[in-house]
């Protein structure tokens, strides 16, 4: 089973994303309101998935993809957000952000994201 981290602000939203990620199959293994704890989750329980917003108070969610990926570039890391500028996106997708989901979300359609931004990797592979 896959393994997720969830990192976003709203309380309300992380519990949303736990529950599309366990009906999508993955098991999550860490949950944070900001984006300073990713480094040390990551790093602790390294996942499968991130789950990362972008818009929060401290560290903004671009930046410590950003960061992220640069540490470890194999990380997938799928940008969670409801509204960013052009240039946040530019900065994900520079830094390799697999991917992006806009919230509100369906339930489905997000569990569809989460699910393929992990299957590319290993079919690259095959």
């Amino acid at each position: 089973m896959p393994t997720a981290i969830i990192i976003d602000d709203s309380p309300i939203m992380r519990s949303q994303i736990r529950r599309v990620l366990a009906a999508a199959g993955f098991t999550v293994a860490a949950e944070a309101g900001t984006a300073d704890e990713l480094l040390a989750l990551y790093e602790h329980h390294r996942p499968d998935l991130v789950s990362l917003d972008i818009v929060m108070p401290g560290r903004d969610g671009s930046v410590a993809a950003a960061e992220l990926l640069a540490a470890h570039p194999t990380a997938i890391v799928v940008m969670c957000t409801s509204m960013t500028t052009r240039e946040k996106i530019l900065a994900c997708q520079r830094a390799g952000v697999a991917s992006y989901l806009l919230k509100p979300f369906e339930p489905d359609h997000a569990a569809a994201i989460y699910r393929n931004a992990v299957e590319r990797p290993r079919q690259a592979k095959r």
